[in-house]
């Protein structure tokens, strides 16, 4: 079978949920070292993003139960897709706790979506440098990660040369209002 010359997108598979439908968007958390950040998108357009606290515990399985609580009780709304970070392990410079790995899990199994997405953090971190930057934070990080996969569904290649990719996000920009001025935000 001949393989697609084209690069395949993460997003790919939800293309039209993502730009039309309902999208919940989570940067996660084992609750060791930090909150989960969320955004909510409406058709492509930002709705809100916040924290997701849960209660700390020394030990990882009941932080999972907490956030387990948390996230059944705060966000039992049906999503057609649900965004989260890939996080391979290790790579260049990096690697991922396990913990966090398993903590990406409780996510996804705690909310109710059709289907899921998950974008590398080298992948939204790049289409967010061609916005101009970001604050980091896990909130604005969910935020971030929820425009890269609006720009990869609505045709964004990383192939494009630079000049491209920013005309392109700018237009997305317009066409879908997306807040870039952190500034005033606690």
């Amino acid at each position: 079978m001949a393989r697609s010359k084209k690069p395949r997108q993460p997003t790919e598979h939800c293309e039209l949920e993502i730009l039309e439908g309902s999208m919940l968007v989570i940067d996660p958390s084992s609750g060791k070292t930090g909150k989960g950040g969320y955004a909510e998108f409406n058709g492509g357009v930002f709705v809100e993003c916040g924290f997701i606290p849960f209660k700390e515990h020394k030990v990882a399985l009941k932080r999972f139960q907490n956030l387990r609580k948390y996230l059944m009780k705060n966000f039992s709304s049906d999503y057609d897709v649900v965004g989260l970070e890939l996080l391979k392990g290790r790579g260049k410079g990096y690697s991922v706790p396990l913990v966090l790995k398993q903590a990406i899990s409780v996510f996804a199994a705690c909310t109710n979506w059709s289907k899921v997405y998950m974008v590398s953090p080298m992948t939204w971190q790049a289409i967010a440098k061609r916005l101009g930057g970001w604050i980091k934070r896990d909130d604005i990080d969910a935020v971030y990660m929820g425009y890269a996969a609006i720009a990869l569904a609505a045709g964004y290649s990383s192939k494009w040369k630079r000049e491209a990719q920013e005309a392109f996000l700018k237009e997305l920009v317009k066409e879908y209002n997306w807040k870039l001025d952190w500034s005033e935000r606690d």
